[in-house]
């Protein structure tokens, strides 16, 4: 049975969530299988990246194509819009479209595994066998982000992104045979929202950083993720006007470090008094191990937060409200709070021997239950059992060999959250 794997977003460099959980899927299933990968490039990616994923992918075919440009782009989103609700594509979806991509795929047979929310634009008018994974339910993500949204344009635009995302992703979820999320979260807002039953639950992961040595500075602590996404800037916002002022107080630093960056949200950020606004960064080795401890202030979001996880990789324990907190179990890991207040408490309250267990616990939790090698095996395994992938009739070849878990062309350490360029439609949703 021929497999083909669609990817909307190139996945290096791995600077966001999303790149991050398509580069594990796409070495797992290379791992076992040899197949076809279409993916659509970033406007930035470079032809060194594209021989980069090559080389991770031994045995893959990998082809690549870019994304169609909206015929009305010089009218900003005035142009965008119109076109995007006749293609029936949410705008961010329709920015990673490809007709090449398409087209091509109108001619292939056979299964199809599509990654990502906008990978989903390809399941229609195309005879494949699809499966779905999916980030995120982007019926009940998007109704947070409306409640999130500050004033009323952004609030208004927040509905109509909520509704067109709503309506496409109930027409992709009618044509695919089966569909992964990342938690059981996920799994009971799909069943409420879409009354379909999720085939696999699959928690995102994260690769253990290599020669990451911790030495954390007391009273120094983190934030990370894409100043992008608005549920991330709006919480860190709350959480600065309302926690922070006890922790500065005491003496805390606060480093925030992310993609997405503008000028603008940096001067407002940096008038925190203990606040250094660090943005983009090259490795987050350095960072992170200075840092005592991490704060994820989300009130809206859904899913595993792939920040929290590369936190606890780097030994950073999190104090986190029950969204950025999402997917992971009970750990001494991971403090939770529902208010900024109550996280500047919890975070004062901690003592150094506590912190230090929180550390251990926190590798402990990743290698045990998020790793590269425990989410490669848990897809093929799951994806396997609901039919999505048949191994069956595997000839005997490069794949047959392969182990799972080798670490070809992995990158020196964990790079989630960081970004050369902003994103590319300002008007659409960006990644988190």
């Amino acid at each position: 049975m021929t497999l083909t794997v669609v990817s909307s977003y190139f996945p290096l460099p791995q600077d966001r969530g999303d790149p991050v959980r398509v580069l594990m899927a796409l070495r797992a299933l290379a791992s076992v299988r040899d197949h076809t990968l279409l993916v659509v490039r970033r406007p930035d990616t470079r032809p060194e990246q594209v021989d980069q994923l090559r080389r991770m992918l031994p045995g893959v075919e990998v082809r690549v194509f870019d994304a169609t440009a909206f015929r009305y782009d010089r009218f900003g989103p005035a142009g965008r819009y119109p076109e995007s609700l006749a293609a029936g594509l949410p705008p961010w979806v329709r920015s990673r479209w490809s007709a090449d991509l398409h087209g091509e795929l109108r001619r292939r047979t056979g299964v199809g595994i599509a990654l990502g929310e906008a990978a989903g634009a390809y399941v229609r008018d195309t005879p494949l066998r699809w499966h779905w994974d999916k980030a995120n339910v982007l019926a009940a993500s998007l109704r947070q982000e409306v409640e999130a949204a500050a004033g009323p344009v952004r609030r208004l635009r927040a509905r109509y992104l909520t509704r067109i995302s709503t309506r496409f992703e109930a027409t992709v979820l009618s044509r695919c045979a089966t569909v992964s999320v990342t938690s059981a979260e996920e799994a009971t807002r799909l069943r409420r929202h879409h009354g379909r039953t999720a085939d696999v639950v699959l928690p995102s992961a994260v690769a253990l950083p290599v020669g990451h040595r911790p030495h954390p500075h007391e009273r120094e602590l983190v934030w990370l993720g894409s100043f992008a996404y608005e549920p991330n800037l709006v919480g860190l916002r709350r959480f600065l006007s309302e926690g922070w002022p006890r922790l500065a107080a005491a003496g805390h630093t606060l480093d925030l470090v992310g993609s997405g960056l503008t000028g603008p949200v940096r001067a407002t950020l940096a008038r925190h008094p203990g606040v250094r606004v660090l943005g983009y960064v090259d490795d987050l080795r350095p960072v992170l191990a200075r840092s005592r401890a991490a704060v994820v202030p989300l009130w809206s979001g859904a899913g595993v937060k792939l920040k929290t996880l590369t936190l606890l990789a780097h030994a950073v324990p999190v104090f986190a409200t029950p969204v950025g907190a999402e997917g992971v179990p009970p750990s001494v890991a991971v403090r939770l709070a529902g208010t900024p207040a109550a996280l500047a408490e919890r975070i004062l309250g901690t003592a150094p021997a506590d912190l230090d267990a929180m550390a251990a616990e926190a590798v402990r939790l990743v290698r045990d239950r998020f790793s590269a090698d425990r989410f490669a095996t848990d897809l093929v395994d799951s994806l396997t059992a609901c039919g999505a992938l048949d191994l069956s009739d595997r000839p005997p070849g490069p794949a047959a060999g392969r182990d799972r878990a080798a670490p070809a062309d992995r990158p020196p350490g964990s790079t989630a959250g960081r970004d050369r360029s902003a994103p590319a439609d300002r008007h659409t949703r960006p990644e988190r």
